[in-house]
């Protein structure tokens, strides 16, 4: 632990480990001590300390695991694992904290708040500046030989890693493993359980995604926890889509908007809502009634704050560019994407302008436009494993480079789409994003 901190501190401070103990101590009783053959003494610690530019208890409490410490750590874990954290909370946190496992805790239950909160900036930040020292260089070990509050939060941690890759296999393995750790019914919980249903979802394992959604509802009608029955219609609404039962699904999402008289906060549920049913209804081919929806959620939105509205309003505009699309309404699409281009932030919306500059481009003919464009986005959709604009792009790559009497090209795209085909065998008609 004391090796791992004084290492990141002195590549902060720009140290080699000589310049660091230079007149204090040889480097080979250091190397002892940083291997954890001797303890850092009082009077050694505080003079590495000022060269460090930290207290001296920063080095001699770094392995503290004590009673008290532990606790520390838990309620770091409980406040940022809630359903809704206000941003208030994680700023107060303090970043640094002599014990490793209150400060190790702090920054990955911090990377999962800023990658839930569609953060990229400050999500980088903490793994460029912190977190990448120990997940990369030094590497934590195995949960299983963690203190339980830092267990708990890598593994909630790898959950949502795993989730934002589409590597839900193991996001499931972890999910179930934390699930294990916490209390029965607690909102951590539930949440696993919303998690448990969308990975088993995406496996194909539909028995699975069925049980876990009944014993949910059985514990939320058991402890009358009511406020979140809106967020299992939700997750259910899912699950029934995968399985091709779409009026199902659409009754679901009913049924969640009705319960949201139980949330204190609907904003964040109302939207999964309606970005369900608009997706659905899209995927569907029910465009006239997807347009009705978009303009209804325009209309919610319209009340929010200025600075929700320009967030959501990228949001918008992909809704009806989908909509274009699924009509083949080229001047709609047009439309999106010049409103898209000036609203766009964050790579995946950068990309879905890239993929529907292509289908434009298509569409005009213009295949050099359309070429460049497809491997623009390609490499994105193919890292996140988004399956329909995979199936798209590649069957119309494989065209186009057939056309072009560009074989070997048209050939690879050709096995690219029957592979992925293949693999989506039995998994009904997907589920909403």
């Amino acid at each position: 632990m004391l090796k791992g901190r004084i290492e990141l501190l002195c590549k902060k401070k720009q140290l080699s480990r000589k310049e660091l103990v230079e007149g204090l101590v040889t480097q080979a009783h250091f190397a002892n001590i940083l291997a954890g053959r001797y303890p850092i003494a009082d009077d050694l610690a505080g003079p590495i300390a000022v060269r460090l530019g930290v207290t001296a208890s920063y080095l001699t409490g770094v392995a503290a695991a004590d009673e008290s410490t532990l606790e520390r750590a838990e309620q770091v874990f409980r406040k940022l694992s809630g359903p809704t954290v206000p941003e208030s909370v994680v700023d107060a946190l303090e970043d640094r904290d002599d014990a490793l496992v209150v400060e190790l805790t702090t920054s990955l239950m911090k990377a999962v708040y800023y990658q839930q909160a569609n953060d990229p900036s400050a999500y980088d930040y903490l793994h460029r500046t912190y977190l990448n020292h120990y997940l990369e260089k030094v590497a934590i070990p195995e949960a299983a030989n963690l203190p339980l509050p830092l267990k708990k939060a890598l593994l909630l941690y790898k959950v949502q890693h795993f989730r934002s890759k589409n590597r839900f296999a193991e996001a499931l393995d972890d999910a179930s493993r934390l699930s294990g750790l916490v209390e029965t019914g607690t909102d951590i919980w539930l949440n696993l359980q919303h998690i448990t249903m969308e990975a088993c979802i995406h496996l194909k394992q539909f028995e699975q995604a069925k049980r876990v959604f009944e014993q949910t509802m059985q514990q939320i009608v058991d402890d009358r926890l009511f406020h979140r029955l809106s967020g299992l219609y939700v997750a259910y609404s899912g699950y029934c889509f995968a399985m091709g039962l779409v009026q199902e699904a659409l009754r679901a999402l009913s049924m969640a908007e009705a319960n949201l008289v139980y949330v204190e906060q609907p904003g964040d549920t109302m939207t999964a809502i309606m970005n369900n049913r608009i997706v659905m209804l899209t995927m569907t081919g029910e465009i006239d009634r997807a347009l009705d929806e978009i303009v209804r959620f325009e209309e919610l939105i319209a009340r929010e704050p200025e600075e929700t509205r320009l967030l959501m309003e990228p949001v918008v505009v992909i809704y009806r560019c989908e909509a274009a699309l699924a009509q083949n309404n080229g001047p709609l699409l047009a439309e999106g994407v010049e409103r898209l281009r000036k609203c766009c932030f964050g790579e995946d919306q950068r990309m879905a302008l890239s993929f529907y500059e292509s289908r434009q481009a298509l569409a005009q003919g213009d295949t050099e436009t359309f070429w460049a464009q497809s491997m623009t986005c390609l490499p994105y959709f193919e890292s996140t494993g988004h399956a329909l604009r995979l199936e798209q792009l590649y069957e119309s790559l494989a065209v186009v480079a057939e056309e072009g009497r560009r074989y070997k090209e048209a050939a690879l795209y050709y096995r690219k789409l029957t592979y992925l085909l293949r693999s989506r065998n039995g998994g009904g008609t997907g589920s909403p994003g």
